[in-house]
């Protein structure tokens, strides 16, 4: 495929400003979601000379396993890197020359970047959001402070601060422009950040989740605070107002633990009594060179880190795949909520809490009965499906399959001096319980028999020695299995490009005409039956997806945020039609469970029935609730 068409910024949605206009402007030009840097709106446009390119080395068992790669490429043995490429370019009008940093994105980035490139409403699958509702002292609210704190945490974590280039499906790369003085890293701090005031945060999430898409390829991140008040601040600068945090990244950028500990060291930037010199970040002096970024401590490629077998050879990794193939042939399941399409895909996000009290006792009953709440939110989930959907016995034949993220970030090889944290670092795991309840134990010793099947099993994935090989052949696969989707979805395109410009009577286009017909051909060669069996493949089928985020409480710092009071959090993503995710964490001292689901794809009541089973869950199994 040929590069993306370039644009501007996608339109940020409406805001009103408590500092001038001019100060936090926002793009308004209309932005496709299929979006690439448009490098000539750099300082500088072109002349740039490659000075650095690091030890060139592929990770760890790429050159066995990387093969796609390898036979498109016509490069049998080669592998990828994913390592930092340094650029220089010296312009007249600079004292120093500019820096530009590359980085290819790894397999898991290639598979969630080219996920989130879907046009119009469609687009930014999986584009991450976390909202946060706090109070804090009108003085700390100052927006130019809050823009100090921003470029403050961009500065910290480059990724936040770059952009895509995409070239083919296997160089795409993160491309980094650190700014060249003060004014620029404000500057464009601002253009990734807004303030609003007068706005709820029910709505403020809707739209973000349902309306055009926020990010693009030259905007990977952006941040708001608004408040439902009138003004941004008070008058009296020692009274307390109501704001909501939202920091949005998309997901090839990081994860759920990247953008936690984010939110984090904007907090305590945030909290009363910060030294000023830690929230303006430290600025070279006038005339004073500006250091050069180390390229090896920005954020590296999951694959890269990976701690996978050193003396592997081919062998190794041959015995790798096929224990990998053993292991997705186990998973089967066979039961989906009943899908339907009631037009375009509508997130919502129904969120219950549990007051502080009640959440030591849910704790208590989990750890009398050897379990977490990690745990009872899979077998909850379970039952609360079983007794919703009332299947045939017909159906009680194939197990109930979930599945969930794991984050493999204390797999990754540990460096004397830590680089950037904010990248992706999560692999998957499934969870099979049974799809019926039987009828000679009692509902509570089942519940806490499939808690206990969790963790088995929970554990098994964690404590296998063939971890990072699993998380790096399943990141390779999903890459391929995306790059595969997308070449149809370009084709599609394509064609329709074509036709349309047909229509309106443009003769002679031949846009495209060389790749779509540049089909292989296959020659069949019929050969005679033989008698064989041939074992059919298992159903692989999910009910849903679970995202176990554990307590939150230990990644904020709740003490430290002075004139600070964090309340609330929720947090999901852009969801493609018919998704469906359920969270579950403690935070703020209490226990939060959070549904994102497409309202519009699924059959009427189907979703809304498990739900409501799931939290009557709760009050049986886990509060102990007499009915």
């Amino acid at each position: 495929m040929a590069d993306s068409p370039t644009s501007q910024l996608s339109p940020a949605p409406s805001s009103a400003f408590s500092t001038p206009p001019s100060s936090f402007a926002t793009s308004s030009t209309v932005s496709t979601a299929l979006t690439t840097p448009n490098l000539t709106k750099s300082p500088v446009a072109d002349g740039w000379t490659l000075v650095e390119q690091g030890q060139n080395s592929s990770p760890r068992g790429f050159a066995y396993i990387d093969t796609t790669y390898a036979k498109e490429h016509g490069e049998t043995g080669a592998a990828r890197t994913f390592e930092w490429e340094t650029y220089q370019q010296a312009s007249p009008s600079d004292a120093q020359p500019r820096m530009r940093y590359k980085r290819r994105l790894g397999p898991t980035e290639v598979a969630y970047y080219l996920g989130s490139r879907g046009e119009g409403i469609e687009g930014g699958v999986n584009d991450m959001y976390l909202h946060i509702g706090f109070n804090a002292l009108s003085s700390l609210m100052h927006p130019e402070r809050l823009l100090d704190i921003w470029k403050e945490l961009l500065r910290r974590h480059t990724l936040l601060a770059s952009a895509i280039e995409f070239k083919d499906y296997y160089n795409i790369r993160f491309c980094y422009d650190p700014p060249a003085t003060p004014l620029e890293a404000r500057k464009k701090a601002r253009s990734l950040m807004e303030i609003r005031v007068g706005e709820d945060a029910q709505s403020q999430l809707s739209t973000y989740l349902n309306g055009p898409r926020t990010l693009s390829d030259q905007r990977l991140a952006y941040i708001v605070i608004s408040t439902p008040k009138a003004t941004f601040t008070s008058p009296d600068s020692s009274a307390e107002q109501e704001y909501d945090f939202f920091l949005f990244s998309t997901h090839f950028l990081g994860d759920g633990m990247a953008l936690h500990a984010t939110a984090n060291e904007f907090f305590t930037l945030l909290a009363e009594g910060s030294p000023m010199e830690d929230v303006a970040g430290v600025e070279p002096k006038n005339g004073e060179a500006k250091e050069r970024i180390d390229a090896s401590k920005l954020a590296q490629a999951m694959e890269s880190k990976l701690v996978t077998k050193e003396d592997w050879g081919k062998m190794g990794w041959s015995a790798a795949k096929v224990e990998y193939a053993n292991e997705q042939a186990k998973l089967v399941g066979g039961h989906a909520f009943p899908r339907a399409r009631f037009g375009t895909r509508h997130t919502l996000v129904p969120t219950i809490s549990y007051p502080a009290d009640q959440t030591k006792r849910i704790l208590s009953t989990c750890k009398s009965h050897g379990s977490t709440i990690a745990h009872a939110m899979f077998a909850l989930s379970n039952i609360a499906y079983i007794r919703s959907a009332r299947k045939s016995k017909e159906d009680e034949r194939l197990p109930v399959m979930l599945y969930s993220a794991l984050n493999v970030r204390p797999f990754l090889k540990k460096e004397t001096t830590p680089g950037d944290w904010y990248h992706i670092a999560i692999g998957y795991y499934n969870i099979l319980l049974p799809s019926f309840l039987p009828s000679s134990t009692s509902p509570s010793s089942t519940f806490w028999h499939r808690c206990l099947t969790v963790r088995v099993q929970i554990t098994r994935a964690v404590k296998t020695p063939f971890l990072a090989s699993r998380t790096t052949l399943m990141a390779l696969e999903r890459e391929g299995r995306s790059i595969g989707w997308e070449r149809e979805d370009d084709e599609r395109r394509a064609r329709e490009a074509i036709k349309a410009l047909e229509g309106l009577g443009i003769n002679g286009v031949n846009v495209g005409q060389e790749e779509l017909k540049k089909k292989e051909v296959v020659q069949v060669k019929k050969v005679e039956e033989k008698n064989v069996n041939v074992r059919l493949k298992a159903p692989g089928t999910a009910l849903m997806g679970l995202s176990m985020l554990g307590n939150l409480d230990g990644i904020y710092q709740h003490k430290d945020y002075q004139g600070v009071q964090l309340h609330t959090l929720t947090t999901g993503s852009r969801q493609r039609p018919g998704a469906i995710l359920l969270f579950a964490y403690t935070f703020a001292g209490k226990l939060w469970i959070s549904l994102g689901y497409d309202s519009k794809g699924f059959e009427k009541g189907a979703v809304e029935k498990w739900w409501d089973e799931l939290r009557k869950g709760v009050d049986e199994f886990l509060l102990e609730k007499a009915e």
